[in-house]
């Protein structure tokens, strides 16, 4: 579901920066930044990079969730699986390309403003097993985001942090 949720996302989002950038190529990959060794994947170069942060039940989902009679006997229904993936969207870019990275940052920010919730309706293509994503941007502060690129080992690169909910 973790890797569904953001590989669904990352393939959104590269439909649509195609379109815009007139490319054929994926701007948008799900990878760390940095490899275990500390150096830079060759992969997320000049990349918008999209990585996870932190997993965290959704407490504030309810689900009516009744057992179902046959006839015979009750069969229980499986439960939806509610979860919160706290992910990074980070322009990885070189120096020289700094204004190109904030402008597909830009793109990007804007795309999930106005695609935020993704379900069978509206996304008929969603990965088989989601039942929905929401995508909210998270705030953090200054400390806050310190934090967060001294935990992934990287130097800041412009980013936003989202919020995705899934239900799967």
């Amino acid at each position: 579901m973790i890797n569904a949720s953001l590989q669904f996302l990352a393939a959104q989002l590269n439909q649509y920066l195609r379109r815009k950038a007139q490319t054929q190529e994926d701007i948008v990959v799900v990878s760390r930044i940095m490899d275990n060794d500390g150096r830079e994947s060759e992969h997320t170069t000049n990349k918008l990079v999209l990585f996870l942060t932190n997993v965290e039940k959704d407490t504030m989902a309810h689900t009516n969730s009744k057992p179902e009679y046959d006839g015979f006997r009750n069969i229980v229904r499986s439960k939806p699986v509610f979860l919160n993936l706290h992910v990074v969207l980070a322009a990885n870019f070189k120096p020289k390309l700094y204004e190109e990275s904030l402008k597909y940052l830009s793109k990007a920010v804007g795309f999930f403003q106005d695609h935020s919730i993704f379900d069978r309706t509206t996304s008929p293509d969603l990965t088989n097993g989601l039942e929905k994503v929401i995508i909210d941007v998270e705030n953090l502060d200054l400390q806050e985001l310190c934090n967060l690129w001294s935990v992934t080992g990287c130097k800041y690169v412009p980013s936003v942090v989202y919020k995705v909910r899934t239900v799967a």
